[in-house]
């Protein structure tokens, strides 16, 4: 009895190890909660949607593991850490800048892979050897954006920036870079900070200037605010932002005050950019009844881009970090150039019109 009790532990034991073996663990951590969770947890539907499209890589069954980091920089590190302690060695995320900082260092310390879907403040992955990214770079937005708005004629205008935040006051120096390289004029840069709310003292100061446009580097939540009360207060400006407006948020804060606004973005499920698109587009709206946007989009890169690694080059994550750092791939958001971590790839311009963000232009690298 004894020896039949031993040998079926043995065999539990071996068939654990076994399942084990054909499992592989990827990381997702992502704001689910807090002041941007609005992104964090679209970006976790488009990871669910890619997962089911492709729930097994190199023939082992995907196993995700979801952390929240509250949209906190030490949130994010404590996530790093949790999956540094449970030998997890592939993730995607975060949703912005600040967490990514956090996070970064402890993965390259671990040599653990992170493809950053939505992220872009510049610098991010310099130096680095094992984190990448699919989304545009504050350089591409900022000088595709400065061409759209000389081409459009307009030569004065103001930016809005949050000084607390590493994304937003680098897109607000590149585009015054870029702009006034084109001939344009930056009147001003208005700084504000990520939970104010009152900006009646500088729109009424812009109401003085007049320029012919404004140019918002915030998120979306503070555009939406700045918006209602900008178009309380008459001013009619046009109105142009950075990928954070991308959030169908914006437009159930800000209502009609948001309409016109234009914003550069990764993608549009209006045009989509071949056969994976089309088909994660299908899949996605089966599974949650409506069209995906460019946060689940991205984080769905993120898993594909990760998957065409790993199937690559296995469990080797030198070489799977060397591979998603340095190559091109055609996903679901179109043509992403990746050299060194950093991005060149395909950017749509999105306009606010009739309660929808529907496409204007697209450029291609």
């Amino acid at each position: 009895m004894r020896r039949l009790l031993v040998a079926l532990v043995v065999l539990v034991v071996l068939f654990s190890a076994n399942a084990f073996a054909k499992q592989l663990r990827i990381g997702v951590y992502l704001s689910l909660t807090g002041p941007i969770a609005a992104w964090g947890q679209l970006e976790l539907d488009g990871i669910k949607v890619a997962h089911m499209i492709k729930p097994k890589i190199g023939g082992k069954t995907v196993n995700l593991i979801v952390l929240d980091v509250d949209s906190k920089p030490e949130g994010a590190a404590l996530s790093a850490e949790k999956f540094a302690s449970l030998g997890v060695k592939y993730v995607i995320g975060p949703v912005a800048t600040p967490m990514a900082l956090s996070a970064l260092p402890i993965f390259e310390r671990d040599e653990i892979v992170d493809v950053i879907p939505t992220a872009n403040g510049s610098g991010l992955v310099k130096n680095r050897h094992f984190a990448s990214r699919v989304c545009l770079t504050n350089d591409v937005q900022a000088r595709v954006m400065a061409n759209y708005i000389s081409t459009a004629g307009l030569k004065r205008g103001v930016i809005v920036e949050d000084v607390t935040s590493e994304y937003s006051v680098d897109l607000a120096k590149r585009f015054k870079r870029y702009f006034e390289k084109d001939g344009g004029k930056i009147l001003m840069v208005y700084k504000t900070q990520f939970s104010q709310k009152d900006f009646t003292p500088i729109i009424t100061d812009i109401k003085k200037l007049n320029p012919d446009f404004i140019y918002f580097t915030n998120y979306y939540n503070t555009i939406a605010l700045f918006l209602i009360q900008l178009r309380q207060m008459g001013l009619s400006q046009k109105v142009f932002a950075g990928s954070a407006a991308s959030s169908y948020a914006l437009i159930k804060i800000a209502g009609k005050n948001a309409e016109g606004l234009v914003f550069t973005d990764d993608f549009d499920p209006l045009i989509p950019q071949g056969s994976l698109a089309k088909e994660f587009i299908k899949s996605f709206k089966e599974r949650f009844h409506r069209l995906p946007d460019s946060p689940e989009a991205l984080a769905a890169d993120s898993y594909f881009l990760l998957a065409k690694g790993i199937e690559k080059y296995g469990m080797n994550t030198q070489k799977v970090a060397q591979f998603v750092r340095n190559t091109v791939f055609y996903g679901i958001t179109g043509k992403i150039i990746i050299k060194n971590g950093e991005v060149e790839r395909t950017v749509v311009l999105r306009q606010v019109k009739d309660g929808k963000f529907i496409p204007v232009a697209v450029y291609e690298p």
